[in-house]
């Protein structure tokens, strides 16, 4: 049973329930010696609200997105180090293997564990595609990617129980509004390391991660187009800072990125605004911020706006309230996927180099 499952939740509810009930029924019959009685009561006691403390752990990693699975949880998942063996456990290939199963997920994403050749790393990356994907008259069409960052603390699944990232998505397809995109959600801490999307020698390659092996494997295992005018990031908060950051060091990538309530862009080694003044990447940015977010004040896009050098180009959205929170960001979706999608390509036919994609 999945630590952040529905059914496991349910049963940490019975459990404590259960646990209560027993509780007022053999507290009036408890025999023995005082002791005895004092000593099982209190066994009673804290068994309730041990019960009512994993309860309350649970709802709150399955909102945040702490830990996705019971490995993540013990430590055993998203293991770093620069990898001496395939994942099937032989030598490192001469020329490494992006093919990757992605199975489904939830709420129409599939999901895999990558291994990141160029980082050294292996994470989880989830994939939503577009209705269209599918159909038979898309067969040989190729879709725009987007690559969309979580916060931190949160994971990707934090998105799928955060906000209906894919009906979002869908509902702007549906009304034209964005054009049809695969939606990539990758881990932004592989190794458990936050280091602002950036490679950090000693602790984590993350920018190689989520520029080169992500962008590898998918363009491996579907119908991509091709960077970086294919290519957006996206993020909120701490994943908003990311994608500010790397669509501007990282142009051959992306050609958009988009902010959501990003963390304080001048924080850290090469950060957003270290990197807007001192480089001239062609490449578009959105930056949105809540007037009432504290945390991801609407100063923090003037002060981007005011780095950026051409050719790069900044726009600014607000909305009018709502705070460092799953509901504004939720609102903040619909208007940032229009404007990512009028800035990259359209799904097309176009003929690139062979490639295991179905």
């Amino acid at each position: 049973m999945g630590l952040t499952s529905m059914w496991f939740a349910i049963l940490l509810i019975a459990v404590t329930i259960g646990a209560v009930a027993a509780a007022l029924t053999l507290w009036p019959r408890v025999r023995g010696p005082r002791a005895l009685r004092f000593v099982s009561r209190i066994g009673m006691i804290v068994l309730c609200q041990v019960t009512a403390v994993f309860v309350v752990m649970v709802a709150i990693n399955n909102q945040y997105g702490f830990y996705a699975s019971w490995d993540d949880l013990l430590g055993n998942a998203n293991s770093g180090g620069r990898p001496t063996a395939s994942p099937s456990g032989g030598p490192v290939p001469a020329v490494p293997d992006y093919a990757v199963k992605f199975t489904p997920y939830s709420q129409g994403f599939e999901r895999a564990t990558v291994r990141g050749w160029a980082s050294g790393t292996k994470g989880d990356v989830i994939v939503w595609l577009p209705p269209q994907y599918g159909k038979k008259e898309f067969a040989h069409t190729r879709f725009p990617v987007i690559e969309v960052l979580h916060g931190i603390p949160g994971t990707p699944h934090s998105f799928l129980r955060g906000m209906r990232l894919g009906q979002i998505m869908q509902e702007q397809i549906t009304a034209g509004r964005a054009e049809p995109a695969i939606l990539v959600l990758p881990t932004i801490t592989p190794d458990r390391v936050n280091t602002g999307c950036a490679d950090v020698p000693g602790k984590s390659r993350v920018a190689t991660w989520l520029t080169k092996d992500v962008v590898r494997t998918i363009n491996h295992n579907f119908r991509t187009l091709p960077a970086p005018r294919g290519w957006a990031v996206m993020g909120i908060s701490t994943g908003g800072y990311c994608a500010a950051r790397l669509a501007l060091e990282h142009p051959e990538t992306f050609a958009a990125g988009a902010a959501l309530a990003p963390d304080d862009p001048a924080q850290g080694v090469r950060n957003p605004l270290q990197l807007a003044r001192t480089s001239r990447p062609d490449v578009q940015l959105l930056v949105e911020s809540s007037l009432q977010d504290p945390e991801s004040p609407p100063k923090f896009a003037d002060e981007i706006c005011a780095a950026v050098r051409p050719p790069a180009t900044v726009t600014t959205m607000r909305v009018a309230n709502g705070g460092h929170n799953w509901k504004t960001w939720g609102r903040m979706f619909p208007d940032a996927f229009t404007w990512v999608s009028g800035r990259i390509e359209a799904p097309r036919a176009v003929p690139l180099a062979p490639s295991a994609a179905p």
